[in-house]
């Protein structure tokens, strides 16, 4: 990586990373570690998807994708935590919502159990995921993409985006199903 990229990333840090940690912090309802936390892991993004390239023609405006995204994701897992979260497993007062996996378990003690480390493993898997396999896992099964909508967001060909799909449903169902890699 040259210096001139991280040059770029250097002045983007200084200019811009006080105003993202207020955008973040406002969108996560006043959680300043959790802002601070999302504005290291968009920097660390940045890096990590530069692999040599140049810097974005307007880099303000890729931070706040990457953190928009990164927001998504922070979204979908505290989503998918509250609504399985299940306060004490003999709670009769529990109801899942509709077509969730704890409602298809059919409310028995150990069956919302089981239903409830099967999401864990789910999201375990998800967070293991590689950062471009997991986008277009998250963009496909979340944001309920087509594969060219993908592919022309991520910036990489259609087959690519199906060639990261088949790879996390593999390992998603690997990890759920306790196979190892």
């Amino acid at each position: 990586m040259g210096e001139r990229f991280f040059g770029a990333i250097a002045e983007a840090y200084k200019a811009w990373n006080a105003e993202l940690v207020g955008f973040l912090n406002r969108q996560l309802k006043r959680s300043p570690d959790a802002a601070q936390d999302l504005a290291q892991e968009t920097f660390a993004r940045w890096l990590a998807a530069s692999r040599g390239a140049e810097p974005p023609e307007k880099p303000r405006a890729y931070l706040y994708e990457i953190a928009r995204n990164l927001l998504r994701d922070h979204w979908r897992r505290e989503a998918v935590r509250d609504e399985h979260m299940v306060a004490s497993l003999d709670d009769q007062a529990y109801a899942p919502p509709p077509g969730s996996l704890a409602t298809a378990a059919g409310w028995q003690p150990d069956a919302r159990a089981d239903a409830n480390q099967r999401l864990r493993l789910l999201q375990a898997a998800i967070d293991d995921m590689p950062p471009r396999q997991r986008e277009a896992f998250l963009l496909y099964r979340y944001d309920e993409l087509r594969c060219e909508d993908i592919a022309a967001r991520m910036g990489i060909s259609v087959r690519a985006v199906e060639k990261h799909l088949q790879l996390a449903l593999a390992h998603c169902k690997r990890r759920v199903h306790g196979e190892s890699s």
